[in-house]
């Protein structure tokens, strides 16, 4: 799997690069400003199968019923928040995704901001989390149309609390440096390392619901799926 995701990097990170996307414009309200942002990348993100659902790979993620890890990070603006303290408005579903620069976790960010309505009316808050600097989230929210809370976790502070810390190898630092992929411009350090995508639901209690994290960065849980799981796992409707 690991060699087929090095293999399959040049591809994807040409189609970043190019970042081609229809004329054809929707509006999404910001949480701090109303965008216009450009329709979803041509390329297509898979779904996770539905077998696959609610899993996670040997050493990554914590498990459900665990209490879910506090930090407080800055958002665009450079506020720092407490993510105990987004738990304690509501359950919340928590996104750790690679970066800006991944033309998948844009999809899975654009997918998401599009649902969030959908979310909202059960309750559930969203917010995601990079090891990409303020600056470089700004431009992301600024692009995706972005709504909910986008924080930066450029020490891996919360990245390690949850379990969710991918250290590429020679082999992949060269694939991303090779399509002008500048990992320590994006998160402003030099460890190089970002998370493995990952979604959390957290009850307003603090206690992780459910879990998937996937080391196959094209395919990520649908936003529709994940409401199915906030039904089935909260009793929302």
């Amino acid at each position: 799997m690991r060699n087929t995701l090095i293999m399959s990097v040049a591809a994807l990170l040409a189609a970043c690069a190019t970042d081609r996307r229809p004329s054809t414009p929707t509006t999404v309200r910001s949480a701090e400003s109303e965008h216009t942002p450009a329709s979803a990348p041509a390329f297509r993100l898979a779904a996770t199968p539905s077998e696959k659902l609610g899993t996670a790979p040997a050493g990554f993620g914590l498990r459900v019923g665990d209490q879910a890890p506090d930090a407080s990070l800055p958002d665009i603006t450079g506020k720092e928040l407490s993510l105990a303290a987004l738990y304690q408005q509501g359950p919340t579903l928590v996104i750790f995704y690679r970066g800006g620069w991944c033309p998948f976790c844009n999809l899975q960010l654009h997918e998401f901001s599009g649902s969030q309505p959908d979310f909202e009316r059960r309750g559930v808050h969203i917010v995601a989390i990079s090891v990409d600097r303020p600056s470089e989230e700004a431009k992301t929210q600024a692009k995706q149309g972005v709504p909910f809370p986008m924080l930066s976790d450029s020490n891996l502070v919360a990245h390690r609390a949850y379990k969710v810390v991918h250290v590429p190898g020679d082999a992949e630092r060269k694939a991303l440096a090779n399509y002008g992929i500048d990992l320590a411009a994006y998160s402003g350090e030099h460890h190089g390392s970002f998370a493995v995508p990952a979604l959390f639901l957290v009850d307003r209690g603090g206690t992780i619901r459910f879990v998937h994290a996937d080391e196959d960065y094209m395919t990520r849980p649908s936003a529709e799926q994940m409401l199915a799981v906030v039904d089935r796992v909260l009793g929302a409707r």
